[in-house]
C-alpha cells in the first residue's frame, strides 16, 4: 500500500470524563425476580447511530435475562447530553428467521447489533447465534429511516447473511475503497481455541466473501476464548485502527491495533499494538471532526459515552 498522503501516526485516548446515554433498562416482565440470577441482568455490546430525521438512536444487547437475550433501545438528540430517553425492547430472536431461540442454554439469543447507511438504506448487523447446522450466524436488518427496521431474508426466508466457520458474532463494518469490509469475532476451532478477529468483503452488503484471520493473541490480550471481542475499526489519517476487548468487568481492557493494512492487525503478534483503553465493547462514533467513544464497563451501569482524541 502507498504511503504517500499519510500522516504521522496517532495514537487514540480517552479525552475528559463520560457521560451517561443508555441507563440499566428496568425490564421486570424479562428479570429473574428471586434466585441466584436475580437481578443480574447486563448492558454489552451495542450501537450508536442517527437516523434520517436527526435524532440519536441506542440499540444494544441486554443479557441474563429469564428469555436469554434481547435488543434494547435509548433515543437522544445529542451526542453530547445524556441520559438518553429509554424506548423499550427493539427487537428479540425469532425462530421463523432462523435465529436462535432454544440454544445450547435453552434462550433466546440477539445480540450485537451495528449500523452502517450506504445509499439511504440502513443496514443493521447482528448476531443470531446458533443456527440449524450447529454454527454461528451473523444477521440482517434494514430500514430507509433508521427508526422501523425490517430483516432481510434469503431464499429459505432468514435472517442470515454468513456463518461461522464455527463461531460468528459481534460484527461491524467498514467501507474501503469501494468495498465492505465485515469484522467480526469467533472461534475457527472450538470455544477453547483463540478467540480471533475475522473480515469478510462484499460489493453490496448481502453477498459476503470467505473470512480471513485479521488478528488474535499477543501478550496484550492473551489467546483464550474472549480475548478479542467486539472488534471495531477506525480509518484516521491513512491508518486502519482496530478496537478489541478481552475484558470487560473492571478494570476493563480494549487493545488497540494500527496497520496500514485493513487486513493485518498481528496474527499471534503484538508488533502493531499501540495501546490499551479502559473501555469494555466500545462503539467509535464521528460527528464532523469529532470522535465519540463508548464503553459498558461495569455491565450494569448503561452504555457511557466519552471524546476521544488522536494523539
Amino acid at each position: 500500500m502507498s504511503t504517500e498522503g499519510i500522516a504521522t501516526p496517532r495514537v487514540p485516548a480517552i479525552d475528559g470524563e463520560y457521560w451517561a446515554i443508555g441507563t440499566y433498562p428496568d425490564l421486570p416482565e424479562y428479570t429473574y425476580s428471586s434466585g441466584e440470577r436475580a437481578g443480574e441482568h447486563e448492558v454489552v455490546d451495542h450501537a450508536i447511530f442517527q437516523s434520517a430525521d436527526g435524532a440519536w438512536h441506542l440499540w444494544a444487547c441486554v443479557r441474563g435475562l429469564r428469555i436469554g437475550r434481547l435488543l434494547y433501545h435509548w433515543e437522544g438528540e445529542s451526542l453530547e447530553h445524556g441520559p438518553w430517553q429509554p424506548r423499550g425492547v427493539a427487537m428479540r430472536a425469532e425462530a421463523a428467521y432462523g435465529e436462535s431461540i432454544n440454544d445450547f442454554y435453552g434462550e433466546e439469543w440477539i445480540q450485537a447489533p451495528h449500523v452502517i447507511v450506504a445509499d439511504g438504506t440502513y443496514y443493521m448487523f447482528y448476531g443470531g447465534h446458533n443456527t440449524e447446522m450447529g454454527e454461528c450466524q451473523i444477521c440482517l436488518a434494514v430500514s430507509a429511516d433508521g427508526r422501523a427496521f425490517s430483516r432481510h431474508t434469503d431464499a429459505r426466508g432468514f435472517s442470515r447473511v454468513f456463518t461461522g466457520p464455527g463461531e460468528a458474532r459481534d460484527p461491524m463494518v467498514l467501507r474501503v475503497g469501494d468495498r465492505y469490509h465485515c469484522y467480526y469475532c469467533g472461534h475457527d476451532t472450538g470455544s477453547r481455541r483463540p478467540c480471533k478477529v475475522y473480515c469478510r468483503t462484499s460489493d453490496d452488503l448481502v453477498t459476503w466473501s470467505d473470512c480471513r484471520e485479521v488478528s488474535w493473541g499477543g501478550h496484550s490480550s492473551g489467546v483464550g476464548p474472549w480475548s478479542a471481542e467486539c472488534p471495531f475499526v477506525v480509518h484516521h489519517e491513512g491508518y486502519y485502527y482496530l478496537f478489541r476487548t478481552s475484558e470487560y468487568r473492571p478494570p476493563a481492557r480494549t487493545h488497540v491495533y494500527r496497520s496500514r493494512d485493513p487486513f493485518d492487525f498481528g496474527l499471534g503478534t503484538d508488533a502493531k499494538w499501540v495501546t490499551t483503553l479502559r473501555v469494555a465493547a466500545p462503539e467509535i462514533v464521528q460527528l464532523d471532526d469529532q470522535y465519540y467513544i463508548s464503553t459498558v464497563e461495569d455491565l450494569k451501569g448503561g452504555v457511557k459515552l466519552a471524546r476521544l482524541k488522536w494523539l
